[in-house]
């Protein structure tokens, strides 16, 4: 019975061992920058901006609000030359020129 037992161990440490995880294999990816894509970017920002509106019951200080809060992922590419910003009610999003 002791003989059993012990080659049984022997037979599933390996196995066991096989499932463990390499170190860093829980963290996610980077999500990579997609490319400007203005009409669909303005709109998801003001999109982001009302739901800030709703759920904090306040304005978005600066476009990162908008990520802290977990409204977006991340914030998008501006094309070259311009760059998103807030309106000076700080209701809408707009691409200005740099």
């Amino acid at each position: 019975m002791n003989r059993l037992l012990v080659c049984a161990l022997l037979f599933t440490l390996p196995l066991a061992a096989c499932k463990r995880k390499p170190a860093g294999a829980d963290a996610l990816p980077a999500v990579p920058a997609a490319p400007p894509n203005p009409e669909a970017d303005l709109k998801a920002l003001n999109e982001a901006v009302r739901a800030h509106v709703m759920g904090q019951l306040k304005d978005p200080a600066t476009l990162e609000d908008l990520v802290q809060a977990g409204f977006l992922q991340r914030l998008p590419t501006a094309p070259t030359g311009k760059k998103y910003v807030l309106s000076a009610d700080k209701k809408s999003v707009l691409l200005v020129n740099q």
